[in-house]
């Protein structure tokens, strides 16, 4: 049951990534929609804060949460952006933004803060992801396509995410305490980053409804993987992880009819392969 509670968690994710986003984001502003989305988010987690007694927290435990919040809340913000701009496919962006996995293990390698040295394992996937890379965008990034930077910035700030959201988890926060934290940060930066970016803070009475389901289906996603993170090891967890990837992916190719060059399959699969290696490294810690 935890497993496939993970499941249907990623899942959610790959929906909400590849097909509500590009679609309700063509007549909402894409930082608006995610800080929307976070509202409801915050709204439904508030019976549980206010059943449940808040936890004290030290200093190490408040700085790794504050980390988390702000990356998840840029990140998503670039993200989402690049999603919804013009010449952006699904599957490029998602699968640029997924690189994030191998960045998480150099800043856990080379920031002193986190203490774990570099193995074998840990240089194969950085090369892996990195020869991915430059394979799947090479000919966007020579043309100078605004979503690619969008994309490789959502991607630095998503491994910046994986890394506090590790630490945090390894300070033992409660992973609701977390998710209640990524959507707090969410709904106060995302607009401020909309602000800086142009978008219109207009939204359709005709998208309520939408946003609204949208956000639920958010809760319900954290709700599951946080639950089922109680007795499914970190590491299948990872792997299970590849559903999110590989739908979204999906998505973009039967839903949205995208295309695929041989650089993006080429590029694409060694940046999946990339976190083969990061699964079954074993840390080392200085």
């Amino acid at each position: 049951m935890s497993y496939l509670k993970i499941v249907c968690g990623v899942l959610i994710w790959a929906i909400i990534n590849g097909l509500i986003i590009r679609d309700a984001g063509s007549l909402i502003a894409p930082t608006v929609l995610g800080a929307l989305m976070s509202l409801v988010g915050v709204i439904l987690f508030l019976p549980y804060l206010f059943f449940n007694p808040w936890p004290k927290l030290n200093k190490k435990q408040i700085f790794f949460l504050l980390g988390l919040g702000l990356s998840a809340a840029v990140n998503n913000s670039f993200f989402y952006t690049a999603l919804t701009m013009n010449g952006a496919q699904v599957s490029s962006v998602a699968l640029i933004h997924y690189f994030a996995s191998v960045l998480a293990v150099v800043w856990v390698v080379f920031i002193p803060t986190f203490k774990e040295r570099l193995d074998i394992a840990s240089i194969v996937a950085v090369l892996l992801g990195i020869v991915g890379l430059v394979v799947m965008t090479g000919p966007s990034l020579f043309g100078h396509q605004l979503w690619l930077y969008f994309a490789l910035s959502s991607a630095v700030f998503y491994s910046f995410e994986i890394v506090f959201s590790r630490q945090s988890s390894l300070s033992e926060v409660s992973p609701y305490l977390s998710s209640f934290t990524k959507l707090g940060f969410q709904l106060m930066i995302m607009p401020i980053v909309g602000l800086f970016l142009g978008h219109s803070f207009t939204v359709p009475s005709s998208q309520y409804l939408y946003v609204i389901f949208a956000g639920v289906l958010l809760f319900i996603s954290f709700i599951l993987v946080f639950s089922g993170l109680r007795r499914v090891p970190v590491k299948h967890f990872s792997a299970l992880g590849y559903l999110d990837r590989i739908g979204a992916v999906a998505i973009g190719r039967f839903w949205w009819h995208e295309n695929f060059g041989l650089n993006i399959w080429i590029g694409g699969l060694l940046i999946l392969l990339a976190e083969i290696p990061i699964l079954f490294r074993k840390e080392k810690r200085g």
